[in-house]
């Protein structure tokens, strides 16, 4: 097997692996971390948090960046990328928004993501 090829075979089993191939259904993935233009159809659903002690709070677009990973790759909460932020307090914003209803209106706004 020639470099190139084995080059090739290793790139495509790592992009595999990571959950970066091209998914089997009709629509095309939803690129993580989301584009300017679908941050920008869901944007509103998240109000803005004005914090003035503790922590400075993640961004929910790194968050949902997060969330969608997950739900494209199938993957398990402890498996979740050290690019995005903890998988605690992923989790957290995961449930919180689930039961106020907005993960699914993100749904409805960008069905390319299921």
């Amino acid at each position: 097997m020639t470099t190139q090829k084995a080059l090739d075979s290793a790139g495509s089993y790592l992009t595999q692996l990571l959950g970066i191939a091209h998914s089997q259904s009709s629509q095309p993935a939803l690129q993580i971390p989301l584009s300017d233009a679908d941050w920008a159809l869901v944007q509103n659903l998240f109000p803005e948090h004005i914090r003035t002690r503790g922590r400075p709070r993640r961004s929910d677009r790194e968050i949902l960046n997060a969330i969608l990973w997950l739900q494209q790759t199938k993957e398990k909460w402890h498996r979740l990328p050290g690019t995005f932020p903890p998988q605690q307090t992923c989790y957290l914003r995961y449930m919180a928004w689930k039961k106020s209803g907005v993960l699914a209106q993100v749904n409805e706004r960008l069905p390319h993501c299921n």
